[in-house]
Parts: C-alpha cells; structure tokens; sequence
C-alpha cells in the first residue's frame, strides 16, 4: 500500500470517528436524562430492568502465562413491592470463559491444574434473589440468598455447580459527586469444595452529567486454598458514561485496565475489564 493510499485511509477512519462521536454527543435535555440513568445504574438495589455483558481480556495467566478470556452475561428485573415496604431484585449471571489451563479466574472459578488446553465454554450460573427494605436515609441495604446451576460446558469450567451463598448489598453518596456501593457474598458447592468469598467495592465520581471515573473491581478470597494463594486485589480505575436511547432506553459503557496486586497462582497479572449495559423502560 502507498503512503497515498494509507494517508487516505488514516483520513476516512479520522472523519468516520468524528462524526460517531458527533452522533453520541447529549443535548442538555438528554444529558440531564442520561445522569440520572448513571446514578440508577450504579446503585445495586434500584428498581430497574437491565441487561449486562461484563468483559475481561486478562494477560500471564495459568500454567501457559497467556492470555484468557471472560464474558459475563447478567439480567436484572427489579419489581418494587409498596405494600410491604420493600423491593425484590433478582438477577442471573450466567459466565462463558476462555481461559488457559492452570487459570484461577476468582471468584467463578478455581484453577484446575489437570487441564491441559485451552477451554473455552459455559461455566456454573448464579442466581441472586436480594430484597431490600425502603429507609428513609440516603444510605439503602438489601441482601439475600444465592442458588449456583451446574451449566458448565467442560468439567475444566466447572465452579460451585450446585451450591448455595449469602449476599449483601450497601449503597449511598459521600458527596453529591462521590457515591459508593458494596455486594458482599459468600458462595459454597461442588459437595463442600467451593467456598469463595467475593467483594466488589463500586466507588464513582462524576465529572460531568453522565460521566464518571470508578473503581470497580471484584475482590475475592478462595477459603478452600492455602493462604499465600487465596487473595485476589485487583488495584485500577474504570471510565463509565450512560447514554440516553430515548423511551426511557439506556446505553452504559464502562472501562478500565487493573493489575492485581495481589493474585494467587494462574490468576492474571492484568487485566482490562468493560461492560456494556442496556437499561429497559
């Protein structure tokens, strides 16, 4: 290819960039709409309708210190219930993973240390049933149990498989740009071999309607392993902005590098995580 001809090219990519962002830059009217989406979507225990495909691509991992793979699919259908005063939010994560073998990809998954290629496939489902009371206070809790489905593909992405767990929820605003929320769980399974604890602290700032910088990473500790290999820390931050779709439509995306700085063996060095997140009517 010429330099001509790659000019051109560098060129129509410039201009084609431009004009999508051009497409996704807010009036006031929808940016006002889109902030008050973002707040709705970074609390755990609003009332919405939501579905989410969480990402990560995470380098040096498992016994091949290559790269690995995870996609979670998850839904949320909130119902408020008034006349009892509080609010039931059930949810499905549902985990595809491509890891290599001899990765520990907390908290879904231990490492499994007789696989021998790279395996790529459905992993155990979780099922979250949290109810959380209305309070008059700023700051909002909920909890409830979790039920784990034995949906792995492979026995090399088995987890808890059928199982049970405990999980609580924390949220509310420091300031008026700062706001936190917490999901503590404990999941137990596969005949008393699984027992990982997972605590995902979302800490949010705002820097303009609609925009934020985050960090939001999932902590986990394996209880079932030795204690030079049970934390997990990932330390980063994400970028997060919502998008007002029109008819009470929505569009999040976040993203953001995170090393972990403390990791057991066969787990990632570094990873970078995005979601996309579509909020219903």
């Amino acid at each position: 290819m010429s330099i001509k001809h790659f000019n051109k090219r560098v060129y129509r990519t410039a201009l084609m960039g431009l004009c999508l962002c051009h497409m996704f830059i807010p009036t006031a009217a929808f940016a006002d709409s889109a902030a008050e989406m973002q707040k709705k979507l970074q609390n755990p225990l609003a009332t919405i309708k939501l579905v989410t495909a969480d990402n990560s691509i995470a380098t040096d991992t498992g016994n091949t210190g290559e790269t690995s793979y995870g996609f979670s699919l998850q839904g949320l259908y909130a119902i408020d219930v008034p006349e009892k005063s509080f609010s039931f939010l059930p949810r499905v994560v549902v985990p595809i993973l491509g890891l290599e073998p001899g990765t520990d990809a907390p908290p879904v998954l231990p490492p499994d240390q007789n696989a021998s290629s790279s395996n790529w496939g459905v992993g155990d489902s979780i099922l979250q049933f949290l109810f959380a009371p209305y309070t008059e206070g700023s700051w909002k809790w909920g909890g409830g149990p979790t039920v784990s489905l034995p949906t792995a593909t492979k026995k090399e992405l088995e987890g808890p498989q059928w199982g049970v767990g405990l999980a609580g929820v924390l949220t509310g605003n420091f300031t008026e740009k700062l706001s936190f929320a917490g999901i503590l769980a404990n999941q137990w399974g596969n005949k008393g071999e699984f027992n990982r604890l997972s605590f995902q602290p979302m800490l949010y700032y705002a820097i303009a309607p609609a925009k934020s910088i985050a960090y939001n990473a999932v902590i986990s500790a394996d209880w079932e392993a030795s204690s030079s290999n049970r934390w997990t820390v990932p330390v980063g931050l994400s970028y997060n902005q919502t998008w007002d779709m029109g008819g009470g439509h929505g569009f999040d995306l976040i993203i953001g590098p995170y090393y972990n700085a403390v990791r057991p063996e066969g787990a990632a060095k570094w990873q970078l995580r995005f979601g996309f997140t579509w909020l219903f009517p």
